[in-house]
């Protein structure tokens, strides 16, 4: 089957994309939502804009039409990521080199047509990672399509996988700045991992001797008891700290060992997922300081992750942190990687390492790019997907859930 037309539309993303030096500045001035500030990240033109993408489309000869959608993620910028996505500015990028490249693809051939995304480039440059990443995802929908089959079996039959139906995959939630009616909104639904936190700044959020978090972390498990769950519902509680435990206690490795002793020990015998907890300001840095804090912990504390995320944008990014072990789990956070492929190998990767899977992505990606991802989860055998797009949760949870339970009756047919 031959693609017949292309077509590229520029939609929105499911949230923002926020100038993450500015808001950990301290400086922003927030009105509701409105975010008003001096702008310190390249690409930006304000501090919090409406998150932009791209959706490919790819007319087949039968009539029917393979979709991909990309989106930068939310901090875009920033820890080595790329700028801010606009549509308008690569649309010659997208007329003069992506598109004759998938006249030329075979939809059948999703592996070789996606991996030839990579070698493309337009005045010396890659193209941006929200572009493969729609570009890829398209491609492997139409295979789909033209072997009548779902995302998650081209996969599986690409990678020499296995697909278990009744695998379960553990979904988490991004709470945004609502952290508490984000809880009730996880707990109702029972998801597997909550309530992220977004806690960004040491004054606001953690407080300078981690007071702030721990008093929250008491509230998380009082309110578990109050919604008088079930004992069998057992969940991370999972906090993405960016950095802050690292400002709090000057990156120290003992000082922060204590103060996440003392977290786990308020959510026991729960596990406790903490992402980021320190920031460096290089990838080998990074690498070097998580290593040597999972280390530390691993000797003093049985029910902790910690979660790599910044710095660990790309597939070799990826290979570098299981190889020094610096994680008990990596994000790996599919629209940094852009193509699709690359998020497979990630996975795959990452369980060769023995280190835990997080299938993550942005608040800011979309309803398409998220069921994508949920046929990655399921092919793979991810141990967590982080439910997107949006903050709300509700929204989130429904698609991602769903999406699940859609794939789990069609892989039993």
């Amino acid at each position: 089957m031959k693609i017949e037309k292309v077509q590229f539309v520029s939609i929105v993303g499911g949230w923002y994309c926020d100038d993450k030096a500015a808001f950990s500045s301290g400086e922003i001035e927030l009105d509701h939502y409105l975010a008003r500030g001096k702008v310190r990240t390249d690409g930006f033109k304000n501090v919090r804009e409406v998150g932009q993408g791209i959706c490919v489309m790819l007319h087949l000869e039968d009539g029917s039409v393979a979709i991909g959608e990309g989106t930068s993620v939310t901090y875009a910028g920033f820890a080595g990521r790329h700028p801010p996505f606009r549509f308008n500015q690569h649309i010659e990028a997208l007329e003069k080199t992506l598109k004759p490249y998938l006249f030329q693809t075979n939809p059948q051939e999703f592996f070789t047509s996606a991996k030839g995304l990579d070698e493309l480039t337009f005045q010396g440059k890659s193209l941006h990672p929200a572009i493969l990443y729609a570009a890829s995802q398209a491609l492997l929908d139409a295979a789909a399509i033209t072997n009548r089959s779902t995302k998650a079996e081209v996969i599986a039959e690409t990678f020499d996988l296995q697909i278990d139906p009744l695998w379960q995959v553990r979904i988490g939630i991004q709470s945004g700045p609502d952290r508490y009616s984000a809880v009730d909104k996880a707990i109702y639904r029972r998801v597997g991992a909550f309530p992220h936190g977004l806690i960004k700044n040491v004054e606001k959020d953690l407080g300078q001797r981690g007071e702030k978090l721990i008093d929250y972390a008491h509230w998380i498990i009082n309110r578990l008891k109050e919604h008088n769950v079930e004992p069998e519902y057992q969940p991370a509680i999972h906090f993405d700290c960016y950095g802050t435990i690292g400002e709090a206690f000057n990156r120290d490795i003992e000082k922060m060992t204590d103060y996440i002793k003392r977290l786990a020990a308020v959510v026991s015998p729960l596990t406790l997922q903490v992402e980021s907890p320190v920031e460096m300001d290089s990838r080998a840095d990074q690498i070097d300081i998580l290593a040597h804090l999972r280390d530390a912990l691993s000797k003093q504390v049985e029910n902790v992750e910690l979660i790599a995320d910044e710095w660990c944008n790309t597939l070799e990014d990826i290979t570098l942190f299981c190889q020094a072990g610096a994680a008990d789990m990596i994000q790996v956070k599919m629209p940094d990687l852009g193509n699709i492929v690359h998020s497979i190998e990630g996975v795959l990767l990452c369980k060769q390492h023995g280190i835990g899977t997080y299938l993550g992505g942005s608040c800011n990606e979309t309803d398409l790019s998220a069921r994508t991802a949920v046929n990655v989860a399921m092919a793979t055998q991810a141990d967590q997907i982080l439910a997107r797009p949006g903050m709300g949760v509700d929204e989130a949870v429904c698609i991602t859930a769903n999406e699940f339970a859609r794939l789990r009756t069609l892989l039993k047919r």
